[in-house]
């Protein structure tokens, strides 16, 4: 059994996942990994409607023991399955190979069809208490409940309007998350929408409706006034050295680890911007895109915040001082998104390379990366941190695999598991004395060949040139060509050309 690194990708076909495994490498020695297993895994869909491309996908929130293997998935068909999936094996269950040997397929247990309109795209889906909740960019929400265990089986689920209740906020969105700290809220964000905390029992509750006419009057929303289940909402940043307002344009969104207030979003204008849920001005705005916004981001170990942009610029950058620690080069596409990988077992020295990074770029691969723990921390005021903490500036990280194939959007990260990996078989080599017999073998047949061919061939003498058309009539009476052979040479002999005569 060897310890793998587990991904669960969406696939360039419908109704289909992609299972990816990589052999997990020895800490802090990272030169590269071997290759990865790749399992395509169709989708049974049952009773259900086949599921679509998957565009968004999230892992079932934490509960009883058989709903920890499911994932939520919402395709370009506007349908949102919760599928289960086939346990990873861990190092501490023992072996057993008739439940190895045993592979069920992916199986949707439940699904729900979102009411879209012509133009609509998924702004996010995000993991919240008792289910998911679905945002598309015309600004409609979506609760989805979590099937219990008495209709795992699909019995219960007729009508899939009785798990879901919808609800429209300010719109354009772009982008939202969550945090298993505060599983009871979500976090949305967009075009002229900063980022706005949501509850879920408020946001899709009953007197939802009632509070619209509080929030807008006269067909315009009342500035310092938030809708019903809206519970904060950030200010946006001072205006620019001209004295203009700056324009609001999130394209995505995250927390930082470890913290329930602290938020992060990257912008269009290519900065990275900072929150603090206990006040509402942000509490930074870097610049840190080369060209085009910044489009995706990951939280990273500690102060670590992984970023890119449209130039396909791939970076880590210090959540303390807004400096870039190091970037990732060989980067041949965008990425559209970020799987931080966690530091497997014990720690690593600061400063060492680790498996810790995966993407998803437009070009339709997967890329894993290494990463460089962070600096140590230090006291604020006295931070001065360069390059990647050991006093080397410009360091770039390194692709350690790409994987070509996948789908374009939301992928997982399903942990550390121990899988059979059978070596590929060498191929047979022939021995001393199979060669030689082999090698002996042949030159016979190359003589039997060349005897065989000189006496089949006549004699050929050269007694000057007979006229043409006779020449013809010998090769084609004497030659084993073709009917159409024949023609071809039989069809118009040539003609001799007259000397005329002063």
């Amino acid at each position: 059994m060897v310890q793998t690194l587990n991904f669960l990708l969406p696939s360039l076909y419908p109704n289909t996942l992609i299972d990816l495994s990589f052999p997990a490498p020895p800490l802090g020695l990272v030169p590269s990994i071997p290759e990865p297993i790749v399992q395509h895994l169709p989708i049974k869909y049952g009773k259900h409607q086949p599921v679509g491309r998957a565009k968004c996908m999230i892992s079932n929130p934490p509960g009883p023991e058989d709903e920890q293997d499911q994932v939520i998935v919402a395709d370009d068909k506007f349908q949102v399955s919760t599928i289960r999936l086939n346990p990873i094996r861990n190092s501490s269950e023992p072996e057993n190979p008739e439940t190895e040997e045993t592979i069920v397929p992916p199986t949707v247990i439940k699904q729900d069809v979102i009411k879209a309109r012509s133009k609509d795209l998924w702004a996010g889906l995000v993991g919240v208490q008792g289910g998911a909740v679905s945002a598309l960019t015309s600004g409609q929400l979506t609760y989805h409940t979590t099937p219990s265990t008495s209709s795992s089986d699909g019995a219960s689920d007729s009508s899939p309007s009785s798990s879901s209740s919808s609800r429209s906020i300010p719109s354009p969105i772009q982008c939202m998350t969550s945090t298993p700290l505060l599983p009871s809220s979500f976090v949305t964000a967009g075009k002229e929408v900063d980022v706005s905390i949501w509850d879920i029992e408020r946001t899709f509750g009953s007197s939802s409706s009632e509070g619209v006419s509080k929030t807008w009057d006269n067909g315009k929303r009342k500035k310092n006034v938030l809708e019903v289940g809206q519970i904060w909402q950030a200010k946006n940043v001072p205006q620019n050295n001209l004295s203009l307002r700056q324009p609001i344009n999130h394209l995505c969104l995250t927390y930082i680890n470890g913290s329930p207030h602290h938020l992060v979003s990257g912008t269009k204008a290519g900065t990275i911007r900072r929150f603090d849920t206990r006040q509402r001005k942000p509490l930074s705005d870097w610049k840190v895109a080369r060209e085009g916004g910044v489009g995706c981001i990951a939280s990273g170990v500690g102060h670590e915040l992984f970023f890119s942009d449209q130039s396909n610029l791939l970076a880590s950058l210090d959540l303390r001082t807004g400096k870039i620690l190091y970037t990732y080069s060989a980067m041949t596409a965008t990425p559209s998104h970020l799987l931080p990988i966690p530091i497997l077992g014990e720690s690593v020295e600061k400063g060492g390379r680790r498996v810790g990074l995966g993407s998803i770029s437009s070009d339709a691969t997967f890329r894993i990366h290494t990463s460089t723990n962070p600096p140590p921390a230090q006291e604020e005021g006295s931070m001065k941190v360069k390059g990647n903490g050991n006093g080397v500036e410009g360091k770039k990280g390194e692709i350690l695999r790409v994987v070509g194939g996948v789908g374009v959007g939301q992928g997982l990260y399903r942990g550390v598991g121990q899988r059979n990996i059978v070596p590929p078989r060498p191929l047979k080599t022939k021995t001393d004395a199979d060669q030689g017999g082999a090698g002996e073998n042949e030159e016979e047949e190359e003589e039997v060949d060349e005897e065989e061919l000189w006496q089949g061939m006549d004699e050929v003498k050269d007694q000057g040139k007979l006229p043409e058309s006779e020449d013809d009539e010998e090769y084609s009476s004497d030659s084993d060509m073709g009917e159409e052979d024949r023609v071809v040479i039989r069809s118009k002999p040539k003609k001799k050309a007259k000397k005329i005569q002063p």
